[in-house]
């Protein structure tokens, strides 16, 4: 009996440790218009399109062997992102507390 009391006190109180999210994650897949993933290529973050052309970035990674590069700690915004080798970009908004995934199609190689 002293046991049920127990877990039903535990259901009832609140948690310590519980906090507000503030940052988000972004995950962008960069892969072909032919289905297969970029391994290593440069991916570009920036705050806006202007910020993107002008190479005003505020974060920067290289897709793994899954064509994946991870942003973390992202401020709610809406970002931009492109890559080194190809002219194509896309445009994202984050939240808070949420860790979202995007792919980005790729189809024109930069000259």
């Amino acid at each position: 009996m002293s046991g049920l009391l127990l877990l039903g006190s535990l259901v009832i109180l609140p948690s310590c440790s519980s906090e507000d999210a503030t940052v988000g994650i972004l995950v962008i897949q960069v892969m072909t218009s032919d289905g297969n993933v970029l391994v290593g290529e440069p991916v570009y973050l920036a705050t806006s399109y202007q910020n993107l052309q002008s190479k005003n970035y505020v974060a920067s990674g290289w897709t793994d062997q899954y064509g994946e590069v991870l942003f973390m700690d992202l401020t709610p915004l809406e970002y931009w992102y492109d890559t080194e080798h190809w002219e194509d970009y896309g445009a994202v908004q984050t939240y808070a507390g949420i860790e979202q995934f995007v792919t980005l199609w790729v189809n024109t190689p930069q000259p």
